[in-house]
Parts: structure tokens; C-alpha cells; sequence
């Protein structure tokens, strides 16, 4: 049994031609047990050396008895030889002993085992994963701080800019416009070009990724949203900033949660 990443459960199972039927049985334990993850399934079927021999020893000893039944209804006396119910046994093939029910029992009870053994190294996994979440939250966070420790020099950048720039356009175009007029227009400019709610949104789905990595179950879905609203937010901080070099840090702040929407690909 293989799992890979995948938003949602994908079970691929490659069973024998004699336990096609069993595909339902397979499909439905498989989603009870698991919740995300492309799993891939391969059962190889192949009896003992004892219990070949066994069904080998039953077919012929089978087949002897039919024949001196047989013998004894129409020519009793004559001999049967043992060679006779060997090439018997051997026309018709071997006796499997196990019945359907068994069979699948056994199989059943087998992937129960192999999925015990792929949850063990999902949770060895998941030790390392939780360790790098919080490498890339410490990456998001501090890049956070960044961009609000620049956000009052940047707001007085902004109003410099903005009022030079519609000076230019005043001079340029003979218009001549009154001091609240133009402080109405610096404050949308300023307004436009605010990021502050989108900082705060990002912080509070950055917190509660971390609560939710802490307390562990199946989270994957919930987080696998908290990165995309993560992203959502740093998406829209990227298109409102002006400057260089905090626009350089937003960039920083979307390749560290690209990064942790990725890796969140692999938690159920």
C-alpha cells in the first residue's frame, strides 16, 4: 500500500482476477480507515507450500474415491490403481481448500494490517511535517513583522507621493484645487494603498494553522482552506503595495505560505 498527496481520497487497488469482486469490500474499507491521500493498492495472492501440498493430497485422495465408488457400481472387483486417481486429479486441477469466505476474510484482515503499518510511518511523517509548519509559520510571522514595523514610514511615503503627484497634475492641467478637496483625495489614496486588515486576517489564519497543527486529528481539509485564505490575503497586500522594498517582503510573505499550502497537501 502507497499513499501520496491528494486533496481528497483516491483509492487505485490492483487485486487479482479472482478477487475482482472484492473491489467494493476494498473501496469501502479503505474510506472508513482514511480520509485524503492517492492510495494505491497492489494484493499478490500465493498459497503455502503446505497448504498446496495439502490441497494436492486432498484432489488425489478425492478423486480415488470417486473412482472405487464408481468401480463398486459398475465392476466390483476390478482394481484402481492409484496412478489412475493422480492423472485424475491432475485433468481437473487441484482442490482449493480455503472457500470465498475465507479467502476474503484473509484479505480483508491482511490490508487492515497494511493499513496499521502505512498509518505508523503517516504519524513518523507527520512528526517531521509538524517541525517544518512551524519553521515556515516562524518564516510568515517574522515577515509580518517586518511589513508592520515599515507601515508608518511607508504611510508618509505614500502622502508625499501622492501629493507631488497631484500637484504635478494641478500644474499641468491650470486646475487650481481647495485644501480639503485635496486632503479628501490623499486620504482614498491612502486608503487604496492600506494593508492593515489584510496583516490582520493573515495573522489570525496563521494562529489558528498553528492551533490546529498543535491539536492534531484530521485537520488536513481545514488547513488546506487556511492557506488558501492565506494566500487570498497575500495576494491582495501584494497588489496594493507601492514601494519596492516592502513590496519585496510581501513577495517573501507568498513564496512562505505557497510553501506551507503545499506541504499541507499531505495531512489528512
Amino acid at each position: 500500500m502507497r499513499s501520496v498527496n491528494h486533496r481528497h481520497l483516491k483509492v487505485s487497488s490492483h487485486l487479482p482476477d479472482t478477487l475482482q469482486a472484492m473491489h467494493s469490500k476494498i473501496d469501502a474499507l479503505l474510506r472508513k480507515k482514511l480520509e485524503r491521500g492517492s492510495i494505491s493498492l497492489t494484493l499478490a495472492l500465493e498459497p503455502s507450500d503446505d497448504s498446496a501440498q495439502q490441497s494436492e493430497v486432498e484432489s488425489v485422495r478425492n478423486c480415488y474415491e470417486k473412482l472405487c465408488a464408481l468401480r463398486d457400481e459398475i465392476s466390483p472387483g476390478q482394481e484402481v490403481k492409484l496412478v489412475d486417481a493422480i492423472q485424475l486429479s491432475e485433468d481437473h486441477g487441484t482442490v482449493v481448500i480455503e472457500t470465498e469466505g475465507d479467502v476474503s476474510q484473509l484479505v480483508l484482515e491482511t490490508i487492515e494490517l497494511a493499513v496499521v503499518d502505512l498509518r505508523q510511518m503517516q504519524e513518523n511523517e507527520g512528526d517531521h511535517l509538524r517541525k517544518e509548519f512551524h519553521r515556515l509559520i516562524g518564516c510568515i510571522s517574522g515577515g509580518l513583522d517586518q511589513v508592520e514595523a515599515m507601515l508608518p514610514d511607508v504611510k508618509n511615503w505614500l502622502l508625499t507621493r501622492f501629493q507631488d503627484r497631484i500637484r504635478q497634475l494641478m500644474v499641468s492641467g491650470g486646475v487650481d484645487l481647495e485644501p480639503k478637496d485635496l486632503a479628501r483625495e490623499l486620504g482614498l489614496q491612502v486608503e487604496r494603498s492600506d494593508i492593515t486588515e489584510e496583516l490582520a486576517r493573515l495573522r489570525g489564519h496563521l494562529e489558528e494553522y498553528g492551533k490546529n497543527i498543535d491539536v492534531g486529528g484530521r485537520v488536513g481539509r481545514r488547513l488546506d482552506f487556511l492557506t488558501q485564505e492565506m494566500f487570498r490575503e497575500a495576494n491582495t497586500m501584494a497588489s496594493k503595495v507601492a514601494r519596492y522594498d516592502l513590496a519585496h517582503t510581501v513577495v517573501d510573505i507568498k513564496v512562505e505560505v505557497d510553501r506551507l499550502r503545499e506541504q499541507t497537501q499531505n495531512i489528512e
